[in-house]
């Protein structure tokens, strides 16, 4: 997407009353217009987040954008980057030779964040290989508002090569969760938030690089006829509003409070 597209798209967002963005990827701080974006969404008055690995997240991006970016949202899902490394997360290159430094970036990068008073949001998928790892004291360095806690999900034709080897079950999830709620119990400010499999499908309203509305609650990807530039947010929601599920949204605490400056931060 051009970036004058990007900004059209931005102003029907607001202008459907759409109050907060995500960019989220792949990665979306490889795309060369995201910090434009960024900064156009806050001056539409939107609230501004990105979920990211950490790529290119470092002192010269914060000085140029955290007084438009509210959110940052880190993708961790292990205590170690032995582990890391065997989920795939970290650099290419890196993956390619069996290593990855995933966890010790996002820890620096996590101190920065603090510094420029963005709001940290925490990532973690759960799945076959990380689902009984401590992650205790690596969320504690990392003090994020809100840790997101997911179960691995199957996408039809997304990863269905994945997908069977890193499935768990409900039960298996749920005990993960309860694990770090009781460990983290003394620290009441860090909300917890676990997502299974049934509150994840059909209560996310997503946005494709073309500019299509999609949503995931059959299980794989329902994409609007046309896009958001063509027709109109709120047109291009009508063509696949059905399949957005309000009860799992408000199951997954989907409404919290993102403003920062009502939970004692500054945008």
């Amino acid at each position: 997407m051009a970036e004058n597209e990007g900004y059209k798209l931005l102003d029907q967002l607001a202008d459907a009353g759409v109050e907060k963005v995500n960019f989220v990827g792949g990665e979306p701080m490889l795309h060369p217009h995201i910090e434009a974006w960024i900064i156009y969404a806050k001056k539409l008055d939107m609230v501004t987040s990105i979920v990211s690995n950490g790529t290119k997240i470092d002192e010269d991006f914060l000085n140029r954008i955290a007084s438009s970016l509210d959110w940052v949202g880190l993708s961790v899902d292990a205590s170690n980057d032995k582990l890391h490394a065997k989920l795939g997360r970290g650099l290419r290159k890196e993956i390619s030779r069996g290593i990855s430094n995933h966890l010790t970036r996002s820890l620096a990068i996590a101190k920065l964040l603090q510094n420029y008073d963005v709001g940290i949001k925490l990532n973690t998928v759960v799945t076959s290989l990380n689902c009984n790892d401590d992650m205790t004291s690596i969320v504690k360095q990392i003090n994020p508002d809100r840790w997101k806690i997911f179960q691995v999900l199957g996408i039809e034709g997304e990863n269905d090569d994945e997908i069977e080897k890193l499935s768990i079950d409900e039960s298996t999830f749920e005990a993960y969760v309860d694990y770090h709620k009781q460990r983290l119990q003394n620290l009441p400010e860090i909300t917890i938030i676990g997502e299974d499999n049934d509150v994840m499908l059909g209560s996310y309203a997503m946005i494709d690089p073309i500019g299509r509305v999609y949503t995931n609650k059959s299980g794989g990807y329902k994409y609007s006829e046309n896009t958001v530039l063509e027709i109109g947010f709120q047109e291009a929601w009508n063509q696949v509003s059905c399949g957005f599920d309000e009860n799992r949204f408000h199951q997954r605490n989907g409404d919290w409070d993102w403003n920062r400056e009502t939970i004692g931060g500054e945008a």
